[in-house]
């Protein structure tokens, strides 16, 4: 996450225009989709600990790296790199959290993604104090290396509890039985995309269209993105308060509209303000962020959770086949999105493809309709 300030300094270094730049920040889904096909199985063998310890390693070394690339080939290779052990990371560390909801009965999914976008926001509100003094070898570089060793202190620490590697043969899944009982569940893949895809553009453009749209510095430019994590932790965080008042399948599409809706509503106040009130611009651009967290927070937990109780396979599986299907819809259409503002000369249009498929999330609610 420290890196979604520097996207527009990462995009000068590499000389791409914003068409070339977001299908090159695209490309970590290749490396996402191999890991998300092979990862569940490897979890499933080996356990979560050597799993999880391998790719915090891969993870540090490519954004160590990647900081470093001024050739569009080095920064390729690092960011298949990240998609991949970002991708394993993910798995490992949902299929423990299923674990942990079933031994802490008072936990939910939507909690745990609550305290991972706490986390962002502290990174992304760090990321925005220091962009205009540290550079960024020594900004992201430096927190890889740190970041790396806490994550490796951290899984040792939790040794006992992880996950251990399957010992029962009669529950053993080859990896060829993994491939051929590859199911697409339409309607949770469908609603998932549809509720996380503004999250993902969130945090590749926001930072891009306060900075050169609207024409803020570097360390104001990561503002939208602060007021949309804050969003998305507020929401996620009082998850269990509202799915006890109000079904869940209600709820989300109440939240698809609201979020949406004002999303759209704010985006296409800000794109009308003029060039000189700079500061009225940022604030509007930044309650439609807040509409668009608001409304995704809890979607997108709900849909994940649903995966996991529709299927009879073990979550580490499961979440890797609806990675698989979300990462290779979200790798088109963030081509989509980049053309679009490329061919158009309006990052604002390209926005309003994410903000409609917010809306449209709420035709999956009644996946996680219970009975």
């Amino acid at each position: 996450m420290s890196w979604i300030a520097r996207f527009p300094e990462i995009k000068s270094n590499l000389g791409l225009n914003i068409g070339e730049f977001g299908t090159l920040i695209s490309t970590g889904a290749l490396g996402a989709v191999v890991s998300l096909l092979f990862t569940g199985h490897l979890v499933h063998k080996y356990g979560i600990k050597r799993v999880i310890l391998t790719n915090i390693w891969i993870m540090g070394a490519a954004y160590f790296f990647i900081v470093r690339a001024y050739s569009p080939g080095v920064f390729l290779i690092c960011n298949i790199a990240i998609g991949w052990s970002t991708s394993a990371y993910h798995i490992s560390i949902n299929a423990q959290g299923f674990n942990a909801m079933e031994r802490i009965k008072d936990l939910t999914v939507a909690r745990l993604h609550g305290m991972w976008a706490l986390g962002t926001l502290m990174t992304a509100m760090l990321s925005g104090l220091i962009v205009n003094y540290i550079s960024i070898t020594w900004h992201v570089g430096g927190l890889a290396v740190i970041a790396t060793l806490v994550l490796t202190t951290i899984a040792l620490r939790l040794t006992p509890v992880l996950v251990k590697a399957n010992i029962n043969e009669h529950e053993h899944l080859p990896l060829r039985t993994i491939i051929t009982s590859f199911r697409i569940d339409w309607l949770v893949s469908g609603g998932f995309l549809c509720a996380v895809f503004l999250e993902f553009t969130t945090g590749d453009w926001s930072a891009i269209f306060a900075k050169e749209r609207i024409g803020v510095g570097s360390g104001l430019a990561a503002l939208p993105y602060i007021v949309f994590m804050i969003a998305i932790i507020i929401g996620r965080l009082n998850a269990g308060s509202l799915a006890k008042r109000f079904h869940v399948h209600h709820m989300i599409r109440f939240l698809a509209l609201f979020g949406g809706g004002g999303f759209l509503t704010f985006l296409a106040i800000t794109v009308q303000i003029p060039a000189d009130h700079k500061n009225i611009a940022l604030t509007t651009i930044c309650i439609a962020f807040a509409f668009a967290g608001i409304g995704s927070s809890v979607i997108t937990p709900s849909f994940f959770a649903a995966a996991d109780q529709r299927s009879p396979l073990p979550s580490a599986v499961v979440i890797g086949q609806l990675g698989v299907v979300n990462i290779i819809a979200v790798f088109l259409l963030k081509a989509v999105v980049a053309w679009t503002a490329q061919l158009t000369g309006s990052l604002a249009v390209a926005l309003t493809i994410p903000a409609v498929m917010l809306i449209s999330a709420a035709f999956f609610a009644r996946a996680v309709k219970v009975g």
